[in-house]
């Protein structure tokens, strides 16, 4: 049930203790409901012109989800959060995005792929590589590609009466044109890539060319701020010249309070009860197994055989030398979590063993198949031919079967359990049958050491969360705290200040971020802020298990940024000019040695420079100072030059001769390398930019 269902279904309650708010929640439904409506619009934005309805991009957003549910790879067993569905939207709009600029940039050129030629791609002599890597088009034997295979898949497609098949195909045929395509856009826009010889014979030189030069720093900080501070006239000059570096994005900066659900004392006692009931029962349940798993909030831990050393929860210890059956608990586990504890089963086993099996995995034959496998195999060891030999003709486990299946010695649940249970509970020489998640096994254990007591600990915990009264408690402190402003016009930064809270911020926040940041999962509180207007109180957000009110204090529009908000940084700017050109005009003599004298500082002498290498040794990364040495005549002293922290005079000592004929063959095949990877990215941001794209999402999600 949502908190703020379970907050009306106790209306006394909050009558008497947040009536003083009911003004705010009011505002906040009415606001919500603004947002929840959504622009009203049925087209997420546009493309080339052409608006991009929503109904398609959930489509596609949908089956995207629908993959990445099923892909454990993707998942790692972990949930679908805001968070994953914002990164997903993101992936699929550029996604759909490109695939439209490019079919319009495929069409231009007359770029397409014939059925003959896809046909020869899909079974013809030079195979495309996505088809020959497909599982069900190769020989399982030998692991190679199959063309008959791919034909008799053609051909048996429309007997699924689901349709399903022939919808997979269709997909994975969509998706191979779309790389052919791809590949013969890129090799068109590969082969315009030309090099000349002046560009390979200038690459050449700034790899190989050095320059050798002294020179003294000034440093920036030996001038005092306050004899070139910057007037206001100065400030307003540099901004106006400068305008073009200073475009900023549409942004908001929000404050806001977080009022953090934390179980109380009652929540805490009555966890301690709810697990207490179940000790009796757990005590005598004969499947303890799936009695942990119903009622444990803890469902993904293994319940295995431990030494008493080996103990995970050093509570167990009393339960080797108990009686099968017995419970101990409630106690606390971990902060926050009860447990109850019962010594589910006691054996002698042994510590480790040392096994080889044979694995048939069911990734691409059925569990009946692998099991036919592994029992032919199993008949003809048991008929005196060599396991190991078998195992390197047949194991899906490259890791052992290279061994000959070989494991070496491991302890008891380094594998999983239907695994561990027959190597641990088999006698040396046995040969078991076993599937697991991997497939079919065929387990052979060659070694076991001494037998020794083991137990198996079955337990239940059950953490400590916060009550629907204990939410309600919170929510109405977050009520209060958004009526007083709303009601009384009490200051944000003020009422913080009074109730002792904890004031956090966000800042440049743009229309489209996922999550604020320091709250997971806050998109809601980003499409309020969309459309709020500065000064604004929100109602009350809840993220997780946290209650949260936001101000929103302060509005950026897209263009440039205007001089008030960047004045301390443009300031900084032209106090470094200032600076830089109060040195400048108090370099009077010719000599680096002079200079050095007058303003307290040392020659360093013999360093090197080449145009490969943008920083410089003691100096730092400042290719602008780079450039200007390589403009210095042999022997020449320059003009003061400013640096990013110094002004710098510099004396080239030597100049290596720069080489003007002779074969660049080598350079030009590395520029045009480097050209050719560099092109089909940027070829694609020009088309995109002329797309004239506009990404409305927001305004949805």
């Amino acid at each position: 049930m949502s908190t703020l269902a379970r907050i009306r279904n106790r209306s006394g309650l909050l009558l008497a203790v947040i009536g003083v708010a009911m003004l705010a929640f009011i505002l906040g439904d009415f606001m919500q409901s603004k947002r929840s409506g959504g622009s009203g619009s049925i087209y997420v934005g546009e493309v080339l012109g052409k608006d991009v309805l929503r109904q398609d991009f959930e489509m596609r957003v949908d089956e995207r989800i629908t993959n990445w549910k099923s892909d454990p790879q993707q998942n790692q067993g972990g949930n679908l959060t805001q968070t994953i569905t914002g990164q997903i939207r993101s992936q699929v709009w550029d996604q759909y995005v490109r695939e439209l600029v490019m079919n319009n940039e495929y069409s231009k050129l007359g770029i397409d792929v014939s059925d003959d030629e896809f046909f020869e791609l899909l079974q013809g002599v030079n195979v495309h590589p996505e088809i020959s890597k497909v599982p069900a088009f190769q020989d399982p034997e030998t692991g190679q590609f199959d063309r008959i295979r791919v034909l008799g898949y053609l051909k048996q497609i429309d007997q699924d009466q689901t349709g399903e098949a022939r919808t997979r195909w269709v997909g994975f045929q969509e998706y191979l044109i779309g790389l052919i395509k791809t590949s013969k856009y890129n090799s068109l826009v590969a082969k315009a890539m030309c090099v000349t010889n002046e560009e390979a014979k200038v690459n050449f030189n700034e790899k190989s060319q050095n320059v050798t030069f002294n020179y003294i720093a000034i440093p920036l900080t030996s001038v005092v701020d306050s004899i070139v501070e910057p007037t206001k006239s100065e400030i307003k000059t540099y901004y106006k010249k400068h305008k073009a570096n200073y475009e900023q994005d549409a942004s908001k900066d929000v404050d806001f309070v977080v009022f953090s659900v934390v179980p109380s004392t009652e929540d805490d006692a009555a966890t301690k009860l709810s697990i207490e009931d179940l000790k009796a029962d757990f005590a005598v349940y004969e499947d303890y197994d799936l009695m942990a798993r119903r009622n444990s909030d803890n469902t993904t831990e293994r319940f295995t055989f431990a030494t008493k050393k080996k103990l995970q929860d050093p509570n167990w210890t009393e339960l080797f030398t108990a009686e099968e059956g017995t419970v101990i608990g409630p106690y606390q586990a971990n902060q926050g979590v009860y447990r109850i504890a019962k010594l589910a089963v006691a054996q002698n086993r042994p510590d480790s063993v040392e096994a080889r099996h044979i694995l048939i995995a069911t990734q691409t034959i059925s569990s009946d198949s692998a099991l036919t496998r592994i029992d032919a195999i199993k008949a003809q060891v048991e008929a005196g031919a060599d396991f190991g030999v078998l195992a390197q003709k047949n194991s899906d486990d490259p890791g052992s079967a290279i061994k000959g299946g070989d494991l070496g010695w491991f302890s008891e649940g380094a594998m999983v359990d239907e695994f561990n249970e027959a190597c641990f509970t088999s006698k040396t020489g046995d040969l078991s049958v076993v599937t697991s998640q991997f497939g079919v096994h065929l387990i052979e254990v060659t070694k076991t050491s001494k037998a020794v007591r083991k137990i198996k600990v079955a337990f239940i915990d059950r953490n400590v969360d916060p009550s629907t009264e204990t939410f309600n408690t919170y929510y109405s402190q977050a009520a209060q705290f958004a009526g007083k402003i709303l009601n009384e016009g009490i200051a944000f930064d003020s009422l913080v200040a009074d109730q002792n809270l904890v004031k956090r911020s966000d800042s440049k926040v743009t229309t489209d971020k996922q999550s604020i940041v320091g709250l997971p999962n806050s998109r809601e509180m980003v499409r309020w802020m969309n459309t709020a207007e500065q000064g604004t109180v929100s109602e009350v957000f809840q993220f997780e298990n946290s209650y949260v009110v936001a101000y929103l204090k302060k509005t950026y529009f897209e263009g440039v940024t205007p001089l008030e908000d960047i004045k301390e940084q443009i300031s900084a700017l032209v106090l470094k000019e200032k600076k830089a050109a109060h040195i400048s005009a108090n370099i009077k003599a010719a000599d680096l040695a002079t200079i050095a004298t007058n303003h307290g500082q040392t020659v360093v002498s013999a360093q090197r420079a080449n145009l490969s290498n943008l920083s410089l040794q003691g100096i730092g990364y400042d290719p602008e100072l780079v450039g200007s040495i390589f403009a210095i005549n042999v022997g020449a002293i320059s003009n003061p030059i400013e640096g990013k922290n110094a002004v710098y005079v510099i004396e080239v000592t030597a100049k290596d001769d720069a080489k003007n004929s002779g074969d660049f063959t080598q350079q030009k095949q590395e520029i045009q390398k480097g050209a050719v990877a560099y092109s089909n990215g940027a070829a694609y941001k020009v088309l995109n930019t002329e797309a004239n794209v506009k990404d409305n999402r927001s305004d949805f999600y």
